[in-house]
């Protein structure tokens, strides 16, 4: 009888067991959220130096705003200009990390890391707008100097909630000009900035709670601002019919008046 050779069958090669997908599937999320916590501390730096260099640009706007009209305004506002690029810059960098997100969802998604440094780059534009043109700036005119050009030639979206609380800290700003103004015994440029503050006031007042939460507060600053602002209005009006409008005398009695105000707490 002959012998019958049987040939064993081939052993099957044993697939990645349960544990071992397991282990992948967890590499792969940790190495995600790895990516996610380094961008997002990236654009928390980028936000964190757009916003240094705002402040920069408006303490440098507040050295020679109360001479308008002269070469070292003039020269002040150039500078100031060329400061604002350099921060469209940075705005360049935060595009860049932006828009390596997979989709629009996930813009929005880190948008919020970047509001407060454009929050403050909103207040620094709007205030040197205001001292060139005398006037509010528009959200239109905002994006248009965040842009680039190029098919995506937008940096970073200028949302309406942003330019509301950007201006409500120009408020701020403008009660500091007044105060510095009237220092020089310049009694218009108070007035002015009263009624443009007023106005914004009286705007935002009219935007619901639960639509912009941050704003509520944001208005108390803007209520004190103001009220700062009309105070000192109504002493110069006092001065000038004291004084018979005496430029000289006013701008002594005021510069006395200023330094009272500039720390005095305002009962809201």
């Amino acid at each position: 009888m002959a012998d019958v050779i049987m040939e064993a069958a081939p052993i099957a090669e044993a697939g990645p067991s349960r544990r071992d997908q397991l282990v992948d599937t967890f590499t792969s999320y940790r190495q995600q959220l790895d990516l996610e916590n380094e961008r997002r501390e990236r654009l928390i730096i980028l936000s964190r130096s757009i916003t240094q260099q705002s402040k920069k640009v408006i303490f440098h706007l507040h050295r020679c705003a109360t001479l308008p009209g002269t070469p070292a305004f003039d020269k002040n506002i150039q500078t100031a200009r060329t400061m604002v690029q350099k921060i469209v810059e940075s705005f360049a960098q935060v595009s860049a990390e932006l828009r390596d997100t997979s989709d629009a969802e996930s813009y929005w998604r880190w948008y919020r890391n970047i509001s407060p440094g454009l929050e403050e780059f909103i207040e620094s534009i709007s205030f040197l707008h205001y001292l060139e043109h005398r006037q509010l700036i528009t959200c239109q005119e905002i994006q248009n100097t965040l842009k680039e050009e190029g098919p995506d030639d937008t940096l970073v979206v200028v949302t309406p909630d942003d330019f509301i609380l950007g201006i409500s800290d120009l408020t701020g700003e403008l009660m500091r000009f007044a105060t510095n103004a009237l220092s020089t015994g310049d009694a218009e440029t108070p007035q002015e900035i009263c009624a443009f503050v007023r106005n914004i006031k009286t705007y935002f007042d009219g935007i619901p709670t639960h639509h912009l939460r941050q704003l509520s507060k944001k208005q108390e600053e803007t209520t004190r601002s103001l009220m700062k602002i009309e105070k000192l209005c109504y002493e110069t009006q006092l001065r000038s019919i004291e004084y018979d409008g005496r430029r000289d005398v006013l701008a002594q009695m005021s510069r006395r008046d200023v330094e009272g105000y500039r720390d005095q707490p305002i009962e809201v």
